[in-house]
């Protein structure tokens, strides 16, 4: 199965870092973010990886990817305009050819990948997504009686009951018809598909997982990997430490 992994983005909520390097590419627990994205498809079998760049970022990449050899993974690019994860898919139809993964490049999942695609196939969907139940809210929350009187508050709980995407779609070649609707795949792609009656699931897991979109985030995804990197060896015998974190 071929994963397209989405690290077109601008990363502006990481300016002024990303000015000098793309946010996928910044050095997370010794190695770049984007090494890590690989290592954990390659964990679940799946080897063979389309990037999907801007013109602005994909020499980097390439320069530090290659093709992917010394990460035991086949690496191809599709570069198109920063027009949205809709079209950034769409422009690398021609590399679909059969079920394939959709991947958030500045995630780290800690799910099941192997038993979410099996997941996927037996339900015979077109579309499946990764969804959360263990991450917490940044914010507090209350619940107003119809006079206003607080009856319940919480702070920063666990909303179990509405599972957040992680940023990992499994799909059929199918979908790609879909992605003419808007330029978003979250925003427009998705609830179009749902209104429409398709056959989209979502695969839930309690492990929550981590993003690299803000500075906060940053941090975090940092003390994640440090910790796995401690527990579980990563493939760093297939890429020489060789970076430093920002």
């Amino acid at each position: 199965m071929r994963a397209f992994i989405l690290a077109g983005g601008s990363g502006t909520r990481l300016s002024p870092l990303t000015s000098y390097v793309p946010k996928c590419m910044i050095p997370v627990a010794g190695r770049p973010f984007i090494d890590h994205v690989i290592d954990y498809l390659h964990s679940h079998n799946i080897r063979d990886i389309v990037l999907l760049l801007s013109a602005d970022d994909a020499e980097v990449f390439k320069n530090h990817l290659g093709e992917g050899s010394k990460l035991g993974v086949k690496v191809q690019y599709s570069i198109s305009p920063r027009a949205g994860t809709a079209a950034a898919l769409q422009a690398a139809s021609d590399l679909v050819d059969g079920s394939f993964i959709i991947y958030y490049g500045d995630v780290m999942a800690d799910l099941d990948l192997t038993a979410m695609l099996r997941f996927h196939e037996e339900k015979g969907a077109l579309c499946t997504l990764a969804l959360s139940r263990g991450v917490r809210l940044d914010y507090g929350v209350g619940k107003l009686d119809g006079e206003g009187r607080l009856q319940h508050f919480e702070e920063k709980p666990i909303l179990s009951e509405y599972p957040v995407s992680i940023g990992i779609y499994a799909c059929q070649p199918r979908f790609l018809s879909y992605c003419k609707v808007g330029s978003d795949l979250a925003a427009d792609v998705l609830p179009h598909l749902i209104s429409k009656g398709e056959r989209v699931y979502g695969y839930v897991t309690d492990q929550p997982h981590h993003d690299i979109g803000s500075f906060k985030q940053l941090n975090q995804a940092k003390e994640f990997l440090a910790t796995k990197k401690k527990q579980v060896p990563l493939s760093v015998s297939r890429s020489k430490n060789k970076y430093s974190d920002i």
